[in-house]
């Protein structure tokens, strides 16, 4: 959960004031649900106050549920074919609008808290203490990442992990752009009151047309492409950080001083060329 990041150390101030204060709820509903439940595990907070600083909660779900609610009654229909609820379209499209200012209002309330507890209680994160562990699995972290970045520069990737790459993106586009531009030929079409008894005759697999599993077939293939790449540049990462691999920077080192020998063997064929300008120049004047 990144307990020594400066967002964490803010949420461990705020929970740990007694009471349920405004700043406390709105962490409690407005932040991100994993971190903050772990962290009030971690800190050995009271089950029984956070439980009822959670209630406020449903003021976030109850407007996601009638969307929801909404948005299937809309597509209801009769007999006819004629729309069942023909009022809750319209109610779903206000519904799904209140829905998404509501969750991120309570998520701005909560970041708002969190940046006035990192100003108002300043001093005392920076006196707060570090987990030791958490802060060298951090640093390997860090390394690994640093290595990884080193074996992954494009000059020095070979030619075949660059052609795997090539491969994983290109079946990628070609799987996004066939479903989302030939999305009727991809997929047969069932909505939210449709049954696998009535639209797709007690066939599930029928979902899926033969272009869309193409589609499919690609984006697997993709998947593969961009495996192959990461295990074999994770295993060069390893090995830069146990030593048995060169650096890319001394590689860049060994190319610069390459660059450097061709420009000095360069060099006096210029200085040779200018010194004959000087003697055609003398002979002309």
């Amino acid at each position: 959960v990144g307990i020594n990041s400066k967002f964490i150390r803010s949420t461990k101030v705020v929970l740990a004031e007694p009471g349920l204060s405004v700043a406390k709820v709105s962490i409690l509903i407005g932040g991100p649900d994993w971190p903050t439940s772990v962290l009030c595990g971690i800190m050995g907070l009271n089950l029984i106050p956070i439980l009822v600083g959670t209630i406020p909660v449903v003021f976030l779900i109850a407007p996601t549920i009638l969307t929801g609610s909404f948005s299937y009654m809309a597509k209801m229909k009769n007999d006819d074919e004629s729309p069942k609820f023909a009022w809750a379209k319209t109610v779903d499209t206000i519904f799904f609008a209140f829905t998404a200012i509501v969750q991120f209002g309570s998520m701005i309330t909560a970041v708002f808290y969190l940046e006035k507890t990192t100003v108002d209680y300043a001093t005392q994160l920076e006196s707060m203490p570090f987990d030791e562990e958490v802060r060298e699995a951090e640093e390997a972290a860090e390394d690994r990442r640093k290595a990884y970045t080193e074996v992954t520069q494009w000059c020095i990737v070979p030619i075949w992990a660059k052609c795997v790459l090539y491969l994983s993106l290109s079946t990628m586009i070609i799987s996004c752009y066939m479903v989302q531009i030939m999305s009727e030929k991809c997929f047969a079409n069932y909505e939210l009151t449709s049954t696998i008894e009535k639209n797709l005759e007690g066939d599930w697999t029928k979902l899926v047309l033969p272009l869309g599993r193409v589609a499919l077939l690609l984006f697997v293939e993709s998947m593969i492409f961009l495996t192959i790449f990461i295990k074999w540049a994770t295993r060069k990462a390893n090995k830069l950080l146990t030593g048995n691999a060169i650096s890319p920077e001394v590689q860049n080192e060994e190319k610069g001083h390459a660059l450097s020998n061709y420009e000095t063997f360069q060099s006096p064929k210029s200085s040779e060329l200018s010194g004959d300008e000087e003697v055609v120049q003398i002979s002309l004047s």
